[in-house]
């Protein structure tokens, strides 16, 4: 059938004029990188951890510690590979790794575009490259944005050998697929469903031997992740002290704010393209089939399939995991479904270029407007308590650290001589061990040592420290029974907030001076660790 004008086709001049734009769109995205780089600073305690797990002394002991973490083995490997390199431990040089893995993102969407359909991502560097989500995400030392391109390119490869199967291409597809879902447990929906929209396709055209390929990439990657089940099953039993359940209105919340930047009007932006995309993939599934030439319906029913059941199965994953989720829990599903929105839009509709085009500019000058800020943003001002804090504190000192997280944090940087404790003390704070914090929880009094400890500091004249956010209450505390015999059951926030307030009002009570040497930090300061330092001193009997 021969190619309809009005489909997918553009005048030479507006065709380099979108792979110009999508060019500066990504120029001024990397710039954004670049500006992270300068600004992030020390690591925030889930980057600290994870860089604790990955230069463990050997790889034995990185195994046996992923069921502490929420990735696969992929990107623990990277830091590690980055660091005996000789590219340095650093803060700074790890951040470089994280530039890298950011601007590997950026590419994954050049090659999908390049790859799916000739043409040049701008909707896809649009959506994705100037979110300052994806940016900040993207460029930690996490597994989100390492997955996020592995996905990427798992979708451009598999589009590649529906359409042309050969050896080379099924290698190809099985490898990455593999190491997408090596990168992140989650891209295993996302790698499904990029199969089952090879599937349709070849169902559709009534290729059925070529989805022989496809299904033995989708049980390539299946079988890759085999390992992990004993670490997985392992590590239910401590996270149930995390699990509260997922819920779709919460979902929604941190999904709008991931995705409502540089503005929160963005978030209506990507819905509409959402809904857009989907109607698309459904009308040439089921009507209007003759009015798309062959190869522009098979790359909408494969790129819909895939963003439908790309989407579904991520909120299946989320629902499964029954964690709370934040903003940059939503990062690989953003870079997934903008490639996907990227070929359905350009490959449809003529009009998707200007309008790309037009919605490129406003993204970007509202990027340069509002978006700058936010990137120009320190992870972390623990480093600057730690460091203040090692040249102050004696070695008959007492430090608390709360909440206890923060605690991988706090051992990165501290240097100081006197001993410190998170709120229960912990064995090891490398990683965050919900399993140790399980067993404390369950104990009748966890936090007595520490009390018992701020005694014996004051009143031999020693000073205890606080670094972080003790909350105070001036009501008296009711006794609380071992977890999970409590209102709350194993949520841990809530006897982390009791631990806290009977440390404060001991303090009240018992010491003569308090003093905030350190206040939180007044620049743009990450607010999951933006702390304070208070100095204690003087025993009241």
């Amino acid at each position: 059938m021969a190619r309809l004008p009005h489909f997918g086709q553009a005048t030479p001049v507006l065709r380099y004029s979108n792979w110009i734009i999508a060019a500066l769109v990504t120029l001024f995205a990397t710039y954004l990188h670049v500006l992270f780089l300068l600004s992030a600073g020390g690591l925030w305690r889930d980057e600290a951890a994870f860089v604790h797990l990955s230069l463990l002394p050997s790889l034995s002991d990185m195994w046996q510690t992923l069921g502490y973490d929420h990735c696969p083995i992929l990107m623990p490997l990277a830091v590690r590979a980055w660091s005996a390199a000789g590219l340095g431990n650093t803060d700074f040089g790890l951040r470089v790794l994280g530039l890298c893995v950011g601007l590997f993102l950026l590419a994954a969407f050049w090659f999908a575009s390049w790859t799916m359909r000739n043409g040049a991502p701008l909707l896809a560097v649009t959506l994705a490259g100037l979110n300052v989500t994806m940016v900040r995400a993207g460029d930690s030392l996490r597994g989100y944005g390492l997955g996020s391109a592995l996905a990427v390119l798992t979708l451009a490869v598999i589009w590649r050998l529906t359409c042309r199967p050969s050896l080379a291409a099924f290698f190809c597809a099985a490898a990455v697929a593999a190491l997408s879902v090596q990168s992140l447990y989650q891209n295993a929906f996302f790698v499904f469903a990029a199969c089952c929209g090879g599937f349709v396709l070849c169902a559709v055209e009534r290729r059925w031997r070529d989805t022989l390929p496809l299904f033995a990439v989708g049980a390539a990657a299946a079988v890759s992740l085999l390992p992990y089940i004993p670490l997985i099953v392992r590590s239910q039993d401590s996270y149930i002290i995390a699990k509260v359940g997922f819920h779709f209105s919460h979902g929604w919340q941190q999904l709008s704010l991931a995705t409502g930047s540089p503005l929160p009007v963005f978030t209506w932006v990507w819905v509409a393209l959402w809904i857009g995309a989907v109607a698309a993939a459904i009308c040439v599934l089921f009507w209007h089939r003759d009015r798309f030439p062959d190869r522009v319906r098979g790359l909408i029913l494969f790129a819909g399939t895939s963003l439908i059941l790309g989407a579904v199965g991520f909120a299946f994953f989320l629902k499964l995991a029954e964690l709370p989720t934040q903003p940059w829990y939503y990062v690989p599903l953003m870079a997934f479904s903008a490639v996907c929105l990227d070929t359905i839009f350009f490959t449809a509709w003529r009009w998707a270029r200007p309008a790309a085009t037009i919605l490129a500019v406003v993204t970007t000058a509202t990027a340069f407007l509002f978006e700058l800020p936010p990137v120009i943003c320190r992870q972390t001002n623990v480093d600057f308590i730690a460091a203040q804090l090692s040249t102050q504190v004696a070695p008959n000192d007492y430090v608390i650290v709360h909440p206890w997280h923060c605690g991988a944090t706090f051992q990165r940087y501290y240097k100081g001589a006197a001993p410190w404790t998170t709120l229960p003390p912990l064995g090891d704070h490398g990683v965050h061990r919900y399993d140790l914090l399980k067993a404390k929880m369950q104990t009748k009094d966890p936090i007595a040592p520490v009390i018992d400890r701020i005694t014996s500091t004051l009143q031999s004249g020693n000073r205890v420290w606080l670094v972080g956010k003790l909350p105070f209450t001036q009501e008296p505390l009711p006794e609380i029974r071992p977890a999970p015999n409590n209102p709350w059951g194993w949520f841990d926030p809530f006897y982390s907030l009791y631990w806290g307030e009977q440390v404060t009002q001991f303090l009240s009570a018992h010491s003569q001076r308090s003093d905030v040497v350190m206040p939180p930090s007044t620049n743009c300061v990450n607010p999951f660790e933006n702390l304070q330092l208070v100095a204690v001193a003087g025993w009241k009997p």
